[in-house]
């Protein structure tokens, strides 16, 4: 196995598997509190369109055929997240042995790329088939909220550069104060 093959295992193992590594802010000062959430968390496709779709006027026939379509993703995906959670568990093994074996994470990761690749044909799937439901009013509708939203995300990332970058000014002032 090439050394770039390793390093792109490594990089799915990181990305797919944060929840192994990442410690759960308590809602301490400086430190984002934990995102309550219900519904699929490792499907963000899903989990964004269906938080816009909740805001549109849909007919009953359009609620319960969306309905169906989670119904159906939910019952394809359980049996993935249970794999990837074994993955993790296995992960966690690996990485706490006395020794390292990277043959056997190299097995991990590879199978935690194919179990991410999965997540992601279900819920692309899921989603092509949510929109099927919409008429071309309501994804207009869909595509103005991710307009508006995509720009109050920019302007918030805008307001945190700015008030990093006074931040820094602030504490070179004080360092050159003293």
């Amino acid at each position: 196995m090439t050394n770039l093959a390793k390093f792109m295992i490594a990089i799915i193992i990181f990305t797919t598997t944060g929840s192994v590594f990442a410690k759960e802010s308590r809602g301490e000062p400086g430190k984002q509190k934990p995102r309550h959430s219900r519904g699929m968390q490792d499907t963000p496709i899903v989990e964004h369109l269906m938080r816009a779709v909740h805001r549109l006027d849909l007919s009953e026939e359009q609620r319960d055929g969306i309905k169906s379509v989670m119904h159906g993703m939910k019952q394809d995906i359980r049996p993935v997240m249970l794999e990837t959670k074994a993955g993790h568990e296995q992960l966690k093994a690996l990485i706490s042995a006395d020794e390292y074996d990277e043959e056997a994470v190299a097995v991990v990761a590879e199978q935690e790329g194919q179990l991410a690749a999965e997540r992601v044909l279900i819920a692309s799937r899921a989603a092509s088939e949510i929109l099927g439901h919409l008429t071309a009013e309501q994804r207009e509708e869909l595509s103005t909220m991710g307009d508006k939203r995509r720009k109050h995300v920019e302007m918030r990332k805008q307001r945190h550069l700015e008030q990093r970058d006074q931040q820094l000014e602030d504490q070179n002032l004080d360092d050159t104060e003293n």
